[in-house]
């Protein structure tokens, strides 16, 4: 680690990072944990996607998931703390998930720590923009406070956008009601979703008459959002779902002049609610000031 550093950057779980990321930059990921029958797996460490999205077509029994514990934070924390270092911890929404709540508990515990907890207000690879901008800044030498300035800056600026293919996922976790589960399965329809940054929660943000059509119409919402021929950075996330990933990627590079872009899977804690079939995307209107040699630069 280079002398240079200025913060410990933590996040948790539910972020969607580009593969090799965290490893890079050093960034420390507390895992949300999935729950398969009798067994409890780290999300992304004790399961791949790959592995738990093939398990999870033929589940009989649809995986539950829970939040990190306060003391998996303590002891997070802990370690992080030998650096002498302050400590930024980036959470998805607290309207989402109780997360944020067990590493403010933790804080509580270790008094004599410089922790600082940010709710990103909310989730997977739109998360992953503030977080990534964190990791770089933190390991450039900049200022905590400005790096937790210039990431809520960013918050408000990206937005995300994703859709599934089927409803059941959604029902099954407490994401939509039984009834409109079975409507929108019985019409066809496809909602596409993103988060309100004024309650961090999920809202609708259209619709398509099938998967396609939908995944069609969240391209159009992002060059609305952006703006034609416009720059842009996106991070693209899906399931198990590659093909409907690249052509939705190629969609908005025909549009916009994509100065940033990457693919990543989403984890497993979240994939539970979406199911294997579901894309998404977090858009952020020009060049997201990260420099990961492994984001391909569409120049």
């Amino acid at each position: 680690m280079s002398e240079q550093v200025s913060a410990i950057v933590v996040a948790d779980g539910g972020v969607d990072l580009p593969e090799g990321y965290a490893e890079q930059t050093g960034l420390r990921v507390v895992p949300l944990v999935v729950h398969m029958g009798s067994r409890s797996l780290q999300s992304g460490v004790d399961i791949t996607p790959a592995e738990f999205f093939a398990l999870l077509r033929n589940a009989a029994e649809l995986p539950t998931t829970s939040q990190p514990s306060v003391g998996d934070y303590v002891e997070l924390f802990r370690e992080a703390g030998q650096a002498g270092l302050p400590i930024l911890s980036y959470h998805l929404s607290r309207g989402l998930s109780g997360s944020i709540r067990s590493a403010e508990m933790a804080k509580q515990m270790l008094p004599d720590l410089d922790i600082r907890l940010i709710d990103t207000g909310t989730v997977s690879v739109a998360m992953s923009m503030q977080v990534m901008v964190a990791a770089e800044m933190a390991r450039r030498g900049a200022d905590p406070d400005d790096i937790i300035a210039e990431t809520r800056r960013i918050g408000e600026m990206a937005d995300l956008f994703f859709t599934v293919d089927k409803l059941d996922y959604l029902r099954k976790g407490g994401r939509i009601g039984r009834v409109a589960a079975y409507v929108g399965n019985l019409l066809g329809i496809r909602p596409i979703v993103t988060v309100d940054k004024s309650t961090g929660t999920y809202v609708a943000a259209g619709r398509g008459r099938s998967f396609r059509q939908a995944i069609q119409r969240m391209a159009e919402m992002v060059v609305e959002r952006i703006g034609e021929g416009n720059e842009v950075s996106l991070l693209v996330v899906r399931g198990d779902c590659p093909e409907e990933a690249d052509r939705l990627l190629e969609m908005l590079r025909n549009r916009l002049v994509v100065r940033l872009a990457d693919v990543v899977w989403v984890n497993p804690s979240l994939g539970v609610h979406v199911g294997p079939d579901a894309l998404g995307v977090a858009c952020y209107p020009g060049v997201l000031p990260v420099t990961l040699p492994r984001l391909a630069m569409a120049l």
